[in-house]
């Protein structure tokens, strides 16, 4: 009977870790890393790093496959300390805007100047020192962290070779004739388009290998106190409307230019708090290439 019982231990201890080596077997399986780490980087990139290195650490493949992940990989870590910072400019991750208070200190000058061939008109509409104050605000205001993350994830391979040298937040991408093709109107992008038309006017041979046939920007932004203020659905009362519009264009030859018309309306209450942000001018979608 011990004989027996001993076998039946033995037996017992083999049935018992087979599974646990068949499980083990499968999650060092090559083919199952590499399908969880694609499926990570499609579906929630920021927790994709670990999944992918797994795949590289178990992984025996060559060719494609192996590429493209330690590719990505490259360039993720690349990316990473961007990643983190937008990740740290607002504590909620539903926020679908925020403000960026260093953008509340840069300058835009009131100005008109059509003369030659690079136009700049800008013209901020406001009442009185509090007033100006909200507008600054209101152009401090940036779509959620979150869509900047996922701009970033779209183009690893572009935002590789284009991490700003100072941190900020994403208002635009490259576009056309390597400038940046606003999304969002905010004064970083305004001032953007200003230093821009001065160097073309001091130079039209850009630093960005195009030289500025012509150029024009026009900036207008107003703000006025409403007692009542619906748009898109939503009704507010005793609050503020920022109203921003910027027009670039650039031309540097018959078939070489771009331009856009950009949209950003900004509600505040009486006391500066923002309460909704709205990008649905049907012009925000819109840019001409030539």
């Amino acid at each position: 009977m011990s004989g027996k019982f001993i076998c039946a231990m033995v037996f017992s201890g083999a049935a018992a870790t087979a599974p646990l080596t068949a499980q083990n077997n499968a999650e060092h399986d090559p083919y199952t890393l590499y399908t969880r780490c694609v499926a990570d980087i499609r579906n929630a990139p920021l927790e994709a790093y670990n999944s992918c290195k797994q795949y590289l650490d178990y992984s025996n493949d060559y060719g494609t496959r192996i590429e493209y992940i330690t590719t990505w990989i490259a360039r993720y870590e690349k990316a990473l300390p961007y990643l983190q910072f937008l990740q740290g400019l607002t504590t909620d991750n539903n926020a679908r805007w925020f403000v960026y208070p260093p953008d509340m200190d840069i300058r835009l000058p009131q100005t008109s100047d059509k003369d030659g061939r690079n136009t700049i008109q800008i013209s901020r509409s406001f009442s009185d020192s509090n007033e100006e104050e909200m507008l600054r605000r209101a152009e401090a205001v940036y779509s959620s962290p979150s869509k900047m993350i996922a701009n970033v994830f779209r183009s690893l391979g572009y935002w590789e070779g284009k991490l700003p040298e100072e941190m900020g937040p994403i208002w635009g991408s490259l576009g056309n004739d390597n400038l940046l093709s606003a999304d969002v109107v905010t004064a970083r992008a305004v001032r953007y388009y200003y230093d821009l038309s001065l160097a073309a006017k001091a130079n039209p041979h850009l630093a960005t290998g195009f030289d500025a046939v012509a150029s024009g920007l026009k900036y207008t932004a107003v703000i006025r106190h409403s007692d009542r203020y619906s748009h898109s659905g939503d009704t507010f009362e005793h609050v503020y409307v920022a109203d921003l519009t910027l027009q670039w264009s650039f031309t540097c030859g018959g078939l070489c230019g771009m331009g856009f018309t950009r949209n950003k309306l900004v509600v505040l209450d009486e006391a500066g708090k923002v309460l909704a942000m709205y990008l649905d001018a049907p012009t925000n979608s819109e840019s001409w290439v030539s």
